[in-house]
């Protein structure tokens, strides 16, 4: 009887993690409360992570400016001047260059969530194995991460629409809408690929694949009008071409969200966020055992 007592881990022997004070909690709930409840260890592993990327490199923290720059002057001189895509009312290579960066941006978030998310669990092996750690905040963290890089990129983009429109629309305000959406879509879908990236070790690859098909299906790099009609239905059945046309809407031309597909991306992306978090809950209980 006194070993068998002996041998039980006090409260003061067990592995504590900083910055969460119920994170021994949190780590065996199966609740979504448990992220907030984890938001002080979040916060922390978001900075860690967003400095850590970029730590070492020559450019620093103007890596998320050069990125989507980069990718910004690529393509406007493939489908602007080479293809003689058209944005909007005007046909300037300067009209073309917003609506392009206003399409990038969410997508490049989304992107870049996903590819990580497939590798963030077997990145992590010593929190997996040997720590109470609340294993279901990494994919999250990747997600705020991302989104932040976006925002830094976004500042840019909100700077030059106002010197290029010589306005600000007050529609702008909807734009915390439609990023919560983002947010929970991209979220689920990056609790499902790292619970699955443990199980199919070859799901990265195939998520490379797929999110370049993906790209070419959203309407970033042309206006949705440009979509046959019989293609049209992809804009309903695709939440992130919902999500691009939103930003487009609300930053570019004064218009509010298309509330019909808001409200059908939205939806999408409460599922998501509920049938992803869940997966992930489900199956974090054998993630030791595999790895």
């Amino acid at each position: 009887m006194t070993a068998a007592v002996s041998e039980r881990p006090t409260q003061e022997s067990r592995p504590r993690v900083p910055g969460s004070r119920v994170s021994t909690v949190a780590a065996g709930s199966e609740a979504p409360t448990s992220l907030w409840g984890n938001r002080a260890l979040i916060r922390l592993m978001v900075h860690r992570d967003f400095i850590g990327r970029y730590k070492g490199s020559l450019l620093g923290a103007f890596w998320p400016l050069i990125n989507p720059i980069g990718h910004l002057v690529l393509y406007t001189f493939l489908f602007s001047v080479v293809l003689k895509v058209k944005f909007g009312a005007s046909d300037s290579t300067g009209n073309f260059a917003l609506y392009l960066m206003a399409g990038l941006l969410p997508w490049s978030c989304l992107a870049e969530s996903l590819s990580r998310s497939t590798t963030t669990i077997l990145e992590s092996p010593n929190l997996v194995k040997r720590v109470v750690f609340p294993l279901q905040i990494l994919p999250v963290v990747l997600v705020i991460s991302s989104l932040m890089s976006e925002l830094v990129a976004f500042t840019i983009l909100f700077v030059a629409a106002t010197l290029t429109l010589h306005t600000v629309h007050p529609t702008i305000l909807f734009l915390p809408l439609i990023v919560v959406s983002q947010i929970l879509f991209t979220g689920g879908l990056s609790c499902l690929l790292a619970s699955l990236g443990v199980y199919i070790r070859d799901i990265r690859h195939l998520m490379a694949l797929g999110l370049s098909a993906w790209m070419y299906a959203t309407p970033i790099v042309y206006p949705a009008s440009a979509l046959p009609q019989n293609l049209q239905f992809l804009i309903w059945i695709n939440p992130m071409a919902g999500i691009v046309t939103d930003y487009r809407r609300v930053l570019l031309e004064g218009l509010a969200p298309n509330w019909p597909v808001y409200a059908s991306y939205t939806a999408v992306a409460v599922i998501a966020w509920v049938l992803g978090y869940g997966f992930f809950q489900k199956t974090k209980k054998s993630f030791a055992d595999i790895m």
